[in-house]
């Protein structure tokens, strides 16, 4: 009776934690085929969810199904060392901390190097003498880096910071049930996938009940009726400013309100309405207030002091010399050589 018991909790308990990974990589592949969510954004959450999936699948066949494969097990493992540098990284997108394409490839290389060597790396001879502490180790670190990056969310009073907060303790409490179960022997090793299961179906609820925690894609018309609250107004102020000063990306004549919307994750049409309704100029004004300011750096540095104004102007984001002249005679109230001429007499 006693082991009839025991089969039938072992029983319950694989279809909870079966139905957590078919209700995570069912969202997975919700996500990254939504149209309505920006490309970024749905392709680290995808991934993340993905690379979470396959983390319970290598738990549930060792630990229902004694499923021993060296090549099935070192995919889990190399599963497991992706989550925490894809909450890193998916975290630090809203925060435009960490824009680099080279850190952000440095921070994914160690989970990347576990996955191409999935095929050679021994059990006995690796995991168990060391490997897998070193992996939840690092899995510990990135925790706590992605919380860095959650508290700067916070602390910039983020839109919907519940749902970053909410995703964080969800994959927190999965990564943490491994490292509390290896390291100290305090829970099961099957806790993890439990409580996953429990924890994905609450990310499923609010992520069907509120699409509002995305950056959202969309036409005009969605964003006609939007009312910023001042806390939303002075979070997209922060945001942009910050790329502006830290990437400057308007001294490239290029520069559009295209690539303002991909490098800020705010939506073209609200950005659009934020700078005439909230800012009181036009997004080509605000751009060249910025390269006006570079440009008159530049007219009083010595080292541009042979310059031709024309090669001033092309430096700093214009196109054209009767653009730079026109804009830079509306901010300053000189034109650029009158300016030059002036300041050059200190």
């Amino acid at each position: 009776m006693a082991l009839l018991s025991l089969m039938d909790i072992n029983s319950l308990i694989l279809i909870v934690c079966g139905a957590g990974v078919i209700q995570s990589l069912f969202l997975s592949l919700f996500i990254l085929a939504s149209k309505r969510i920006q490309l970024d954004e749905r392709i680290l959450l995808g991934l993340l969810l993905i690379a979470i999936s396959l983390r319970l699948v290598k738990s549930i066949g060792w630990y229902f199904f004694d499923v021993e494969n060296q090549l099935f097990l070192n995919i889990g493992f190399a599963a497991h060392g992706f989550i925490g540098p894809i909450l890193v990284l998916y975290f630090a997108k809203k925060t435009q901390l960490l824009s680099s394409r080279f850190y952000q490839i440095l921070i994914l290389a160690p989970a990347f190097a576990l996955f191409l060597a999935s095929p050679f790396l021994p059990l006995n001879d690796f995991w168990y003498v060391g490997g897998y502490k070193a992996l939840l180790y690092y899995t510990a670190f990135f925790l706590l880096f992605a919380g860095y990056y959650l508290w700067i969310i916070y602390r910039e009073k983020k839109i919907y910071f519940p749902w970053y907060r909410n995703l964080y303790l969800g994959v927190s409490i999965f990564c943490v049930s491994y490292f509390t179960n290896y390291i100290f022997g305090l829970n099961p090793y099957i806790t993890g996938p439990i409580l996953y299961a429990f924890v994905i179906y609450l990310i499923s609820f609010i992520i069907f009940s509120n699409r509002k925690i995305f950056t959202p894609l969309g036409d005009k018309k969605k964003y006609k009726n939007i009312n910023l609250t001042p806390d939303q107004i002075a979070h997209h102020k922060t945001r942009i400013e910050r790329v502006m000063t830290e990437q400057k990306p308007y001294l490239s004549s290029d520069f559009s309100l295209s690539e303002l919307s991909q490098l800020t994750s705010i939506p073209k049409h609200l950005l659009s309405r934020f700078f005439s309704e909230n800012l009181n100029q036009s997004f080509t004004d605000f751009t060249n207030s910025f390269r006006v300011s570079k440009a008159k750096d530049l007219l009083i540095d010595k080292k541009f002091r042979n310059h031709k104004i024309a090669f001033i102007a092309y430096e700093c984001g214009f196109n054209s010399l009767s653009s730079f002249n026109a804009a830079f005679k509306k901010i300053v109230e000189n034109s650029p050589s009158e300016y030059r001429k002036k300041l050059s007499r200190f």
